[in-house]
């Protein structure tokens, strides 16, 4: 990194005498500026750091153009960034080259008749991530969050969703829950994601399965947190797919839900939203900062404008604070 020192006027002042006067001794300038001997050379010391004066054979100094002094200065850095920047691409290459040797030992990687069973939470969410990033068509999950082997699987389908909304058929079946706690929130949030959503009192499991062809399920009580099986044998995920078309019948859609909690304060996202509605802040900037789209954000301002009955963001603001919302 480059530690420039910065130019006082002094030391401007010197180089402008330079330029000016090519020949004049350092005793001429010191009588010229009206600054002692000691601080003319300090600047000229500075200035010679910057490659903007350089010592002539005759003893004095010559005045070099600040466009050459930053030719100078900067070419070395400019050639380590260069240097950097195709290290970076080599190594981005040669990694992207294992794609295929990565693809195809997956492809031998042994499944017991359909059913791989995933040890550890890390192991879980690299499956997951790597069955979002070929997901096609369709994630169907069911959440249900009575026991810690189901919320296990939380963050990585609150991930998972937001990302595949906007380009997949999203359908979230959420076990019911009051307002406040984490179901509701969660809800909210994907379902302003753009998942369709629907709740039941009573779910029997909680899974993920994507493009109906293979399904994440976490172990039943008692087995290890962050531990799951990956089914891709058909007869099991036919009966899987039964299961959730059947509850799927069977629940109500979100409205219901929002409609029973429309009092309830806002969620942390919705109340970090509404601070940066009251900073003046673009929907592209608020989104950035979420980390959403801004398609997105733009849902959850109109929902929130509904909530607190205003016309504009400002009437919004007003409203928010006078509901304590922004307390």
């Amino acid at each position: 990194m480059l530690n420039l020192p910065h130019l006082d006027a002094t030391s401007v002042t010197v180089y402008r005498a330079h330029v000016a006067h090519p020949s004049a001794t350092e005793e001429q300038l010191c009588a010229m500026l009206g600054v002692p001997l000691d601080e003319l050379r300090r600047a000229q010391r500075q200035l010679e750091t910057l490659n903007l004066l350089r010592p002539a054979p005759n003893g004095l100094w010559v005045a070099v153009h600040p466009e050459t002094a930053s030719d100078l200065l900067l070419s070395e850095a400019e050639r380590v960034l260069i240097e950097q920047r195709t290290a970076m691409a080599s190594a981005r290459a040669r990694l992207d080259a294992l794609t295929g040797d990565y693809l195809d030992a997956l492809r031998d990687r042994p499944v017991n008749r359909g059913v791989e069973s995933v040890e550890g939470q890390e192991e879980l969410r690299a499956v997951i991530e790597e069955l979002t990033l070929g997901c096609r068509s369709s994630v169907d999950a069911m959440v249900r969050i009575s026991d810690q082997a189901d919320r296990e699987l939380l963050p990585e389908m609150q991930l998972d969703l937001a990302m595949l909304a906007g380009r997949v058929r999203v359908r979230t079946l959420m076990q019911r829950s009051g307002p406040g706690n984490l179901g509701a929130k969660y809800l909210r949030a994907i379902s302003t994601a753009g998942a369709q959503v629907k709740s039941l009192t009573v779910l029997p499991a909680c899974m993920l399965v994507f493009d109906g062809a293979t399904a994440v399920l976490p172990l039943g009580p008692g087995g290890a947190p962050g531990h799951g099986v990956v089914i891709r044998d058909p007869a099991v995920l036919q009966l899987l797919t039964e299961l959730f078309e059947q509850h799927w019948e069977q629940a109500s859609d979100v409205a219901d839900l929002a409609t029973a909690t429309s009092d309830a304060g806002p969620t942390d996202m919705e109340r970090a939203v509404l601070r940066m509605m009251a900073a003046g802040k673009k929907d592209e900037v608020i989104a950035r900062q979420v980390g959403v789209s801004t398609r997105s954000i733009s849902r959850v301002i109109a929902a929130l404008m509904q909530r607190l009955q205003a016309d504009n963001r400002f009437q919004a603001g007003v409203h928010a604070t006078a509901n304590g919302w922004l307390a």
